[in-house]
């Protein structure tokens, strides 16, 4: 695949990274199907080359009508970009299992009903490019991020596996790690119902871990510079396995997993963000 006109699909599309992808990959001559459940079940076509269409990757159905549309206006799938994605904050202990599922079952499987939705295509084209959003939380965790961070470092091996099983069909699969984006808002970072009783026994913890949380995003890299480092990537004829995007010192971490003690590591993280937000 060249520089031509690709066909590309984005999951989770009508905000933060996912919607920067999205506008991206359309105003630089790229056909975009855009899909998140806060469009219309109607098709529309907000510019020239980007279509919002409604999709809930929590519902096979409605993933195979996102994918029928493109492959019958277009013929092919060279594309898919995974970006759908929930975060719940919340101690392990205040997290109820529905809301671990209400993070798992988008981030995750997700992420895996989209992927077998369009291998086929590909395998048959033999050709196509799979990209899934991971996070730097997929290579680290953070407190009270133990539902995102668990979505996130499964989807890791998911990838690994995947990369190896479709790549004798020209398919290549590739994890993006992002480290904060200014790519959201309040209403995206969801508390799990107990974290915000003053019952519970994490609160005033939580509550500074969670400015912390807030801080940084509000204060992290700019989602047009992601945008344009995957369009980038999918006009490579060999792309790496994983890229890191984003704040130097949040790819530092990820270096300094691999070499220090493991206690002495999960100290400075406890450190750093139990020491709130930056003054």
């Amino acid at each position: 695949m060249g520089k031509s006109k690709k066909i590309i699909l984005v999951t989770g599309a009508s905000s933060g990274l996912g919607l920067a992808v999205a506008r991206h990959l359309s105003d630089i001559g790229h056909t975009v199907y855009a899909g998140a459940r806060s469009f219309g079940v109607e098709r529309t076509e907000t510019s020239a080359g980007l279509h919002e269409i409604y999709l809930d990757v929590n519902e096979p159905s409605s993933i195979e009508s996102f994918v029928k549309t493109a492959i019958q206006n277009e013929g092919r799938i060279d594309v898919l970009i995974n970006c759908a994605a929930v975060l719940v904050l919340g101690s392990v202990e205040d997290t109820s299992v529905e809301e671990y599922e209400k993070v798992i079952n988008p981030n995750l499987f997700g992420t895996i009903r989209m992927c077998k939705a369009v291998i086929p295509y590909m395998r048959e084209q033999r050709s196509g490019y799979i990209i899934n959003f991971s996070s730097i939380t997929g290579l680290l965790a953070i407190p009270f991020q133990s539902a995102y961070t668990s979505s996130k470092f499964a989807i890791e091996g998911f990838t690994e596996a995947l990369s190896m099983e479709v790549k004798d069909y020209g398919i290549k699969a590739v994890l993006i790690e992002p480290t904060d984006h200014r790519s959201g808002s309040q209403k995206y970072r969801q508390h799990a119902l107990r974290a915000d009783y003053d019952s519970s026994p994490y609160r005033d913890l939580f509550l500074t871990v969670t400015e912390k949380i807030d801080y940084d995003e509000s204060h992290g890299s700019d989602p047009d510079q992601l945008a344009k480092f995957v369009a980038k990537i999918i006009q490579k004829r060999n792309p790496r396995l994983r890229y890191k995007s984003g704040k130097f010192d949040q790819k530092l971490s990820v270096l300094l997993k691999r070499i220090l003690p493991g206690r002495v590591f999960e100290s400075i993280i406890f450190s750093y963000y139990k020491s709130g937000k930056n003054k």
